[in-house]
């Protein structure tokens, strides 16, 4: 958003009231002429220490959008008026406060953001079992429920990422055909171009769709859950969230996230792992197994898929690999004939353009 244009000295003087701000506001209002108002401001984690990319809305009229990189924000031609204005990042506890416009002012606001810390001890660590009460932690495990808030937070800063600003990234692609020992038996390389807001919402039950390979043929496929997924009510609602403690993964520890459907689901579902940061709380990786595979598409006994995410702008975090294989049953052969067992498919994110882009920065290479 462009910031508004600048005031003259002369011009500077207090206009309004501004209620009910918390010691983590900081505000000042000055006249404008011209009838609206004008909110404007900075997300900081302490004393020039900016929150790059924060989430911000001044309610009801301005709904949610991003900081810039340094964490400032405009609302520009507010109507006078009493509005929430809410901030938001994931790994820091969230802001709501109320501001009050009057006609032809100028209010700078400076929100403080506090850190979260969970306490981690205080989550039961639970291994991976059935699922008989579906649905995300509540507030009987305060602790779970604050860390699982972030996974959500994630999700709804991607959905917002992907929607309003919306990005084409394109995917270097390599499809792996090998046999029984793991021989290679043909590769076909290309890259393909995807938009963001094309998204394909899951379905409780009805995970199986199509995808287009290099030759242009369709081919049944898992319809992988997205960061948006994470955050749907749907997904939430049908599957049981447990935390596996601090596990290692690639070299790094991080904090992981199980998922189930519910048990006696006789349909194919989706479940797996989401594992967070344990400094930021973003979300840094996820694998997911399609249950009951074979009935998915006959010959296939397995599939599973595993995302990385990487951050192309300060705490912008999209997919930067995808990783799926799929299992085949052994057909009828005669003695020494080879056939396909496994089907690989890598994506690697070979770049990102936003179509509407993000205030105050060009993402970085992937």
């Amino acid at each position: 958003m462009p910031a508004p244009r600048a005031l003259r000295l002369a011009e500077l003087a207090l206009a309004l009231a501004v209620l009910a701000l918390p010691s983590a506001i900081e505000a000042q209002a000055v006249p404008l002429r011209g009838g609206a108002g004008v909110v404007r401001g900075v997300v900081l984690a302490g004393p020039d220490d900016p929150v790059p990319y924060a989430v911000i809305a001044l309610q009801p009229r301005f709904p949610q959008r991003f900081t810039d990189a340094a964490g400032a924000f405009a609302f520009t031609r507010v109507p006078a008026g009493t509005y929430h204005l809410l901030a938001r990042q994931v790994g820091f506890k969230p802001l709501d406060t109320t501001v009050v416009v009057a006609a032809d002012a100028q209010v700078v606001v400076n929100v403080t953001l506090e850190r979260l810390t969970v306490e981690l001890e205080a989550i039961t660590v639970v291994a991976a079992q059935g699922c008989t009460q579906p649905g995300p932690p509540d507030a009987s495990a305060p602790e779970l429920a604050a860390l699982f808030e972030q996974l959500r937070e994630s999700a709804q800063q991607y959905k917002l990422l992907a929607t309003t600003y919306q990005f084409r990234y394109r995917m270097a692609r390599t499809f792996t055909d090998l046999d029984e020992v793991g021989n290679r038996l043909a590769r076909t390389v290309d890259t393909v171009s995807y938009l963001s807001s094309a998204l394909v919402h899951y379905r409780p039950g009805d995970v199986v769709g199509t995808a287009t390979l290099p030759d242009g043929s369709a081919a049944p496929a898992v319809v992988l859950p997205t960061l948006t997924d994470l955050a749907d009510s749907v997904f939430q609602a049908h599957h049981c969230f447990t935390f596996a403690g601090r596990v290692p993964q690639d070299g790094a520890e991080v904090l992981r996230f199980h998922f189930r459907p519910p048990e006696g689901l006789a349909v194919p579902d989706l479940e797996g792992d989401v594992d967070l940061d344990p400094g930021t709380y973003q979300i840094r990786r996820a694998s997911v197994s399609l249950t009951h595979a074979e009935l998915a598409q006959t010959g296939v006994r397995a599939a599973s898929s595993t995302i990385t995410f990487a951050e192309v702008l300060p705490n912008i975090v999209v997919q930067k690999r995808v990783v799926s294989v799929e299992e085949l049953t052994a057909p009828p052969l005669r003695s020494g004939a080879k056939y396909v067992a496994r089907y690989v498919e890598d994506q690697t994110l070979a770049g990102v353009t936003f179509l509407h882009p993000l205030p105050g920065a060009q993402p970085a290479a992937p």
